[in-house]
């Protein structure tokens, strides 16, 4: 799993989640999608309350690699730990 964040001047985030060439079937790809998104609903904006550059947004992208995303449990905590680092910055 990676991200990708930029700044942005909208005053809040946005999200995209891509899961990489051959990362499954279909089913698989809109699961792992539908769960980040929820993950991302669930703690961006907790994350952002303590974020130091309030009224900014950012631009994020979740590239999904195969084999590494099993559960949700180990979705969450990776991508919460990816999203404490881009709101420390």
């Amino acid at each position: 799993m990676r991200l990708i964040a930029s700044s942005n001047d909208l005053g809040y985030d946005r999200i995209i989640v891509i899961p990489a060439k051959h990362f499954g079937r279909a089913v698989d790809r809109n699961l792992a999608r539908r769960r980040a998104k929820e993950i991302f609903r669930l703690y961006g904006g907790r994350v952002q309350e303590g974020c130091p550059a309030e009224g900014r947004g950012h631009d994020l992208v979740l590239v999904l690699y195969p084999g590494k995303v099993s559960d949700f449990p180990m979705l969450e905590s990776g991508f919460t730990k990816l999203l404490d680092r881009v709101y420390r910055r």
